[in-house]
Parts: structure tokens; C-alpha cells; sequence
């Protein structure tokens, strides 16, 4: 009888909680469902559903990984998987899996639960959640940023710029606080992929695409010294329970795998929606063929949030080009001279610079050849061995010179991404023909910047367009001038000539064009490249010179190969006016006739921050001009 009695002495209260339990998960299911959570525009956001269009659902999530899903049907069914997500989080704790249970794995849900359903929250027992904890460092992300680098050419993935998410920490010291957290997302792309499918698939959705996390100073390193890139960095202005439901769900996602599609849901615009969790913030590019992260920006710039600014401050960090640029052009021609020959001489320790420099140029100089042994190892100009060396030898005289007194020659300061203009075009003016007379011209580029209007955050002197069109108009009908479904023209300008900083050049350009300006109806498929180098002569004036080639359709004997030579250069005559001369010389390399010698000048003066007008005069066989007015949008 003692045994017995002892049986219902503990299994009837265990019966009793179990039965508790289970009738305050019910209870809480019964009260989301009667507030409609599932369908709570934070909870669509949270497991990321779209609308599905291509079937009878209304949902489907744009995360294509079981992981990430309770229910069976949770990728497609919001109400399942809340009561699934609920019910998960009631579940007792299994011993050596703490870290796989749904409160460990889901704490952004969690969080936004736990505020939704009132007094129910206090029924969830909490757990204890190791490698979360150690992840947010122990709960101390106080602040969040978005951190824009500028536009890279040298990669076609990072032509627009790149966009991540910095989880400040007050763990960490400094401005930059290099060791906190960083969220990327990304195409993960199989090693060894070839070009053409690389763009292909990343156009298409042949990738997926997931977040990683790793700590900023990779990224700042990466961007700012290998890579030279600028970088700015935007914190955002939330309140900490703000703050710890997007560091919540960045934990969430982590290696959780989405469709990549290189234009529009990209890097920018998953970002977008990790801060659109916020209530009252939407700053996700509403464009629906491509998200732009200089849009992204401009959007953080606008919003507010409580009545206040989305944006608490902006930092800009220069690469390591752009520190040892600005050294170098803020030397007066006697200080140049010195660096030039220290450097080529290699002298700078075993010689004596020239007696007539001051103590305070003779620190400029040496601080600049410091700057360049650091920016030859990063562009890869001299071995870092070699550099190392140099750098040492270059320390050692400046420890014998006086600490300098003033800092204005570390500082740069740039225009910040935001405050550029938007990233589409359009184009509309008078064209006088010597062919055709007098007619008009359409001009639309969706995307992004041509050598005369580079924007704050993109790469100056340099041209990156895709899918511009340009049409002429006449009584008679509307003819295609020409449309350029990529054209790419990089220029890394030779500032200082010294040795490896010899700027190199290069453009590519795929579309369709007229032959010449004679012709209105010999349009022709064409691919063409050309490689050179660049100088500066000035601050205002570029000069740049090419050698190159293409193919193209044999249209009207115009022949499917040539070679050309070309010449062209940019002059800045204020921030507002400038102007592009440019002369091609090319050659047929297959006997055909057709090609003739261009000229091109064209000038650009910006009325607004959207708006400029620019005369054009060109020669190709005969003479066109016309003047346009550009709006963007």
C-alpha cells in the first residue's frame, strides 16, 4: 500500500502539470489565432513570405531551407507555422541539445511572441541559450549599422557597391570597434565558376544566396586595404528593443538559403528587410527590377522614425589609395619631387633628403612614402616582403625627425553615397543631323552612371550602364541609335606616377548600334573592348589612351572584325561643368569598309541634384549635335 500511495503522490501531479502546461499552450494557440498574428505583418516579415502568385497559396517564403521551418507546411502556411512555433517553444528541454531547441534557434520569434501575446508570455519557460548568448557577447549589441563599400570594377559582383550590417557592441573599444560582429549576405558561388555563367546565373537565380557572419575587421580589411575601397558607415538610431529583435533575427537566417538574383534581391535588398523589422521603418527600394545599394542610403537618409532621424551619425573611413592620395597631393612640387626620388631610389634611410626641405616638409615626406609602402603592398605593386623592408627603413628616419604638429594632412573627407543623385536616367533633347535633319532624341538608362556623372560612393572617371537605350525620332518614325545592354569603362587614374601607380584603364561594351551617322537602318550586334592607361595632368584634367577591338554582324559590308586605337579625356572645369573629348581610329582587320574615324565632345552642366543639361557634337562620317536635358530618377 506504501508503494502505491507513493505512485500517486508523483505521478498525479506530474499528470497535472503536463495537463497545465498543455492547456496553456492551447490557451495561447486560441489567443494568437483570435488576434490574427499569423497574418501580423512583423510575423510575414519574420519568416519572410511573399506573396505566390504562381499557384492557389498566398504565401511562400523567399527561405528555401527546411531548417528554418516547424511545421511541414510552414514554408507556405503562416497560421501552421505560428502554432507550430509556439508549441516548439513549450517543448521541455531535451539534456545536450539545448542549443537546437526552438527558443535557441528562433529568439527573434521568441522576442516578437512574447510582446504580442501579453500575460501568455509569462507561461513560455525560458531557456538558457549558449552559443546565442556567446554570439550577441553576452547580450551587449547596443547599436546597429548599415556599411556601405564603394564601388569595385575589378569584380562584376561588387560594380554597385556592397552593403552589411555591423552589430556594435560597448564591448568594444575605439571608433571603428573592429572585433564586433558583422552580418554579409551573398550568392554562394561553387569554386572555379567560369564568367559567363557566373553572370548568367546570378542574373537568373541560378545561386542561392545565405548570410554569414564574421567579425568587421575581415571586412574592413577586405574593402579598405586589399580591395581599396571606401567605406561609410551608418548607425542607425533604434531603441535596444529594437535593436535586439534585428540582432535576433540576423541569427535566424544565418546560413539559411534564399534565391540570389544579382539586380533585385541582392545583398541591399535582404538588408533592407532585416531593418524593416522595426515598426515604422520601411526603407526597402520599391523598384521591382533592381535594389541599389546607394538607394538603400538614400532611403536610411530620408526616413525618420518617433519624429526623429532614422540616421544617428555617418562615418566615412578612406581606403588606403585614397590616405596615401591625399598625402600625396596636399605636398607642395619640392616635397613630390623628394618622395619620387626616395622611392625610386630607394634611398629613403641611407639617404639624405635635400637639405633646403624644413624639418615639417621633410615629416610630410616621409609620413607619404610610409602611406605609399602601405598602399604598393595592398594594389599589389610590390611584394610584401619587399615593402615590409622598405616600410621599416622609411620608420627608422622617421623616428629621427619630431612628432608632427599638425593632423591635416591625414584628413579626407568625401562627399557621403547618399547625397548623390538617383540611379536611372532620362534623357530628352533636339538633334541636328547632317543626314537627317532636325529630329529628337530618347535617351533611358535604368541603371547607373556614365563617365560625366559619377556620383559621391562611385567610381570617378568611370562609366558603368546596363540596359541604355537611345532612340531618334522623326516625322517618319522611331529609329534605335543604339542600345547597350553592358557597358563598363574603369579607369584607376596614375596620380602620383610614382613607381606601379601607372593607371591602368579598361572598357567593354556589349549591344547593338547604328554603324554610323549616315544610316538609320544599319543596326548591328556588337562586342568590343579596349585596354590603356590613364593620367592625371591635373586634379581637373584626365587624359586616358587605348588600344582595342571587336566583333560585330557583318551588316551592308561593314565587316565582323576590327582594331582601333583611341584617345580621350575628361576635364572638370568647376564641380558643376565638365566635359569628355574623345577621338577612335579604327581599322578593319578583314578587308570590309565601312568603319570611319569618330570624334565625340560632349559636355555636362549639373542645374540640380536630379537634373543636368549637355551638348553633344559628334562625328562619324558626317556631323551630329544636339542638346539635351537629363532628369533622374
Amino acid at each position: 500500500m506504501s508503494k502505491l500511495a507513493l505512485f500517486f503522490i508523483v505521478f498525479f501531479p506530474i499528470v497535472s502539470f503536463a495537463n497545465n502546461n498543455e492547456s496553456g499552450v492551447e490557451q495561447m494557440v486560441d489567443y494568437a489565432n483570435e488576434l490574427r498574428l499569423s497574418q501580423h505583418p512583423t510575423w510575414l516579415k519574420l519568416m519572410h513570405y511573399e506573396p505566390s502568385f504562381g499557384d492557389s497559396r498566398n504565401f511562400a517564403s523567399a527561405i528555401h531551407d527546411s531548417e528554418f521551418f516547424i511545421a511541414k507546411d510552414g514554408a507556405f502556411n503562416p497560421r501552421a507555422e505560428l502554432v507550430a512555433t509556439i508549441k516548439a517553444f513549450q517543448q521541455p528541454l531535451v539534456d545536450g541539445f539545448v542549443d537546437n531547441h526552438a527558443q535557441c534557434k528562433f529568439p527573434a520569434r521568441l522576442l516578437w511572441l512574447q510582446r504580442s501575446v501579453g500575460e501568455f508570455a509569462a507561461t513560455i519557460k525560458m531557456i538558457h541559450c549558449p552559443k546565442y548568448d556567446e554570439w550577441t557577447l553576452s547580450n551587449s549589441i547596443k547599436s546597429i549599422s548599415v556599411v556601405y563599400a564603394s564601388g569595385f570594377l575589378g569584380n562584376p559582383a561588387s560594380y554597385y557597391g556592397h552593403i552589411l550590417l555591423k552589430l556594435n557592441s560597448n564591448r568594444s573599444a575605439g571608433a571603428v570597434r573592429l572585433f564586433d560582429p558583422s552580418v554579409n549576405y551573398g550568392a554562394i558561388i561553387p569554386p572555379d565558376e567560369d564568367p559567363v555563367t557566373y553572370i548568367l546565373k546570378g542574373i537568373f537565380g541560378g545561386y542561392d544566396g545565405g548570410f554569414s557572419q564574421t567579425d568587421y575587421y575581415f571586412h574592413n580589411r577586405n574593402y579598405g586595404e586589399l580591395e581599396l575601397r571606401d567605406i561609410w558607415e551608418y548607425e542607425i538610431n533604434l531603441e535596444q528593443k529594437e535593436v535586439d529583435l534585428i540582432v535576433a533575427h540576423a541569427w535566424e537566417v544565418l546560413g539559411k538559403r534564399y534565391t540570389y538574383y544579382f539586380f533585385r534581391k541582392n545583398c541591399a535588398y535582404r538588408l533592407a528587410e532585416l531593418i524593416d523589422l522595426t515598426e515604422g521603418v520601411s526603407i526597402l527600394p520599391t523598384n521591382k527590377f533592381f535594389t541599389l545599394p546607394r538607394t538603400l542610403l538614400q532611403n536610411l537618409h530620408s526616413s525618420q522614425i518617433r519624429n526623429k532621424p532614422l540616421l544617428r551619425s555617418v562615418d566615412f573611413r578612406p581606403s588606403r589609395q585614397s590616405k596615401f592620395y591625399k598625402k600625396f597631393n596636399s605636398l607642395v612640387s619640392s616635397e613630390r619631387t623628394e618622395v619620387r626620388n626616395s622611392i625610386e631610389a630607394r634611398k629613403t634611410a641611407d639617404g639624405e633628403m635635400q637639405g633646403a626641405l624644413t624639418i615639417e616638409s621633410k615629416v610630410k615626406v616621409i609620413d607619404t612614402i610610409l602611406d605609399y609602402y602601405q598602399f604598393a603592398k595592398s594594389a599589389e605593386i610590390m611584394s610584401k616582403n619587399d615593402a615590409d623592408k622598405s616600410h621599416r627603413r622609411a620608420l627608422v628616419k622617421r623616428f629621427q625627425l619630431p612628432p608632427s604638429s599638425s593632423g591635416s594632412n591625414n584628413e579626407l573627407s568625401l562627399a557621403p553615397p547618399h547625397a548623390g543623385r538617383k540611379p536611372s536616367y532620362l534623357q530628352v533633347g533636339v538633334t541636328y543631323s547632317e543626314s537627317f535633319g532636325n529630329g529628337y532624341s530618347i535617351l533611358i538608362r535604368p541603371a547607373y552612371y556614365d563617365v560625366l556623372d559619377a556620383a559621391p560612393g562611385q567610381v570617378q572617371d568611370s562609366a558603368l550602364t546596363m540596359g541604355e537605350i537611345e532612340l531618334f525620332t522623326q516625322s517618319d518614325g522611331v529609329y534605335i541609335k543604339h542600345f547597350d545592354l553592358l557597358k563598363i569603362e574603369s579607369i584607376n587614374t596614375a596620380n602620383t606616377n610614382l613607381p606601379g601607380d601607372k593607371g591602368r584603364a579598361w572598357k567593354v561594351k556589349l549591344g547593338i548600334q547604328q554603324q554610323n551617322l549616315s544610316c538609320l537602318d544599319c543596326l548591328t550586334t556588337r562586342l568590343e573592348g579596349d585596354y590603356g592607361y590613364a593620367l592625371n595632368l591635373n586634379p581637373r584634367v584626365l587624359v586616358s589612351a587605348y588600344v582595342g577591338g571587336g566583333v560585330q554582324g557583318n551588316r551592308k559590308g561593314s565587316g565582323k572584325t576590327f582594331i582601333r586605337g583611341s584617345v580621350f579625356s575628361h576635364i572638370k572645369f568647376t564641380d558643376k561643368l565638365n566635359m569628355r573629348l574623345g577621338v577612335e581610329l579604327p581599322k578593319k582587320i578583314d578587308g570590309s569598309v565601312g568603319h570611319k574615324n569618330r570624334y565625340i565632345l560632349e559636355a555636362r552642366q549639373r542645374l540640380g541634384v536630379n537634373t543636368d543639361i549637355r551638348f553633344r557634337y559628334e562625328k562619324n562620317k558626317l556631323r551630329q549635335y544636339a542638346v539635351n536635358l537629363g532628369y533622374y530618377f
